[in-house]
């Protein structure tokens, strides 16, 4: 069975909905690309791209930008920074520069991380 982005829009309002405003299902140039933005409540935005082979996840990139789209987090598994001991697995914190190991390597992990942050910001 295929992964599609009705179930991922589904993981969003599943694990998510308190604080996803509004989910846009963006055009990607291949059938096994799913690319979505959520806008967050606080006017944060949430940039989703997962590429799937069937039902295993191959490539994702999840990008957590500020109101003015400066980078909040940005996480994803490019093969282009063995440095980090979570290689492939990493993330961009501030600036794409400040890379960081990565224990969050799904949606559903970037979701929980988000909602944690968020909660301890109120």
């Amino acid at each position: 069975m295929e992964v599609n982005a009705l179930q991922r829009i589904a993981v969003l309002r599943n694990l998510a909905s308190e604080i996803i405003a509004e989910i846009e299902l963006l055009a990607a140039s291949n059938p096994n690309l799913i690319r979505l933005r959520a806008d967050l409540f606080n006017s944060d935005k949430l940039h989703i791209s997962e590429a799937w082979d069937e039902e295993t996840l191959i490539r994702y990139a999840y990008y957590w930008l500020k109101q003015n789209d400066e980078l909040r987090i940005g996480w994803d598994n490019a093969p282009h920074h063995p440095e980090v001991s979570t290689h492939p697995h990493h993330k961009h914190v501030s600036t794409q520069e400040n890379l960081q190991v990565s224990e969050e390597t799904s949606l559903e992990d970037v979701l929980r991380f988000i909602k944690k942050k968020l909660e301890e910001e109120r």
